[in-house]
């Protein structure tokens, strides 16, 4: 099973069970900016703790694994085929104010020939900005968020980015971004 029907799988499921979930990182970077390839799929999942076993029961867990305790605990779950070793990486939505607005404004777009909710191109700037800075820096993370800049600006709402980047305390860096795209 390639990622693009690992993703259509769960997809599939979140939707049947009305889980709610948002595609983040690389695949929604390659979405708004420049493809690339990535070993796996990022989905932020707002999971209801009553849909565990549910969920856990429309998986076949001799092809797939997946932790439940992760998911009771609110840990990132992968469900992993253990066939082909393509993973989706489930992050449970917490409670913070940033990452709910951000869920809040997600998108249904067509990506990878499926309908999928996608982070918007502005909360998939914002959220690379902010691992970038996490991890003391990254050229996949910049790359990724300089595409999106080029590809996506004349379309990106800046009053939200700046807005956001304040709350955040990105300001700095969004501001260096916003510079050299002006320089192009």
């Amino acid at each position: 099973m390639s990622q693009a029907e690992l993703l259509a799988f769960i997809v599939a499921i979140f939707n049947k069970l009305d889980i709610p979930y948002m595609l983040v990182g690389s695949h929604a970077s390659s979405f708004y900016g420049m493809a690339r390839s990535t070993h796996d799929v990022d989905l932020v999942v707002d999971l209801d703790s009553n849909k565990i076993l549910e969920l856990l029961s429309r998986i076949d867990l001799n092809r797939y694994y997946l932790s439940e305790s992760a998911l009771r605990e609110g840990r990132m779950a992968n469900l992993i085929d253990l066939k082909t070793g393509d993973k989706v990486d489930c992050f449970i939505l917490g409670l913070d104010p940033n990452e709910r607005l951000a869920f809040s404004r997600r998108r249904i777009e067509k990506i990878l020939g499926n309908d999928i909710f996608v982070a918007t191109a502005e909360d998939t700037i914002l959220a690379k900005m902010r691992w970038d800075e996490m991890i003391g820096g990254s050229n996949q993370q910049r790359l990724d968020i300089t595409e999106i800049f080029k590809l996506q600006n004349d379309v990106l709402d800046f009053e939200y980015l700046q807005t956001q980047a304040s709350i955040m305390g990105l300001v700095n860096i969004l501001k260096g971004y916003v510079d050299d795209l002006r320089k192009t």
